[in-house]
């Protein structure tokens, strides 16, 4: 039987959670692969339990190691456990001022391919975001 191939196209994909447009960065492989991985480029750490935390979107990923850096490039988070996210929290636990912040991200998917990927992701705690 003939193998299905799948084409994935990605033209944007918007949440519109509490006034708050956040867009993600597409990473999908155009090939056979069968891992790949979204990053948010938005999210609003104000504790009302709505788009609170930055946690890259994954598929079929086993390793991940992922950092956060301010804008002056001084680590403010680092992980590697694939469940990980940012709650907007430095590693000493205070929490980050409203701004850009620079996310690299390291990964391996279960079919072995090995992802290296940067973005921009921005903190708004008032909440919400008004392009």
């Amino acid at each position: 039987m003939n193998q299905v191939k799948h084409i994935f196209i990605v033209i944007g994909l918007l949440f519109c959670i509490n006034q708050t447009k956040a867009q993600t960065t597409p990473m999908f492989d155009k090939n056979d692969s069968i891992s790949n991985i979204l990053l948010p480029n938005v999210f609003t750490p104000n504790f009302d339990s709505i788009n609170d935390v930055f946690k890259p979107i994954l598929d079929e990923i086993v390793e991940m190691d992922f950092s956060i850096f301010n804008r002056y490039g001084n680590l403010v988070f680092e992980t590697t456990r694939v469940n990980g996210f940012w709650d907007g929290r430095t590693t000493s636990g205070e929490p980050c001022k409203d701004g850009v912040y620079f996310c690299v991200l390291n990964a391996t998917g279960i079919d072995g391919k090995k992802y290296k990927e940067k973005t921009f992701v921005q903190i708004f705690t008032n909440g919400f975001y008004n392009k």
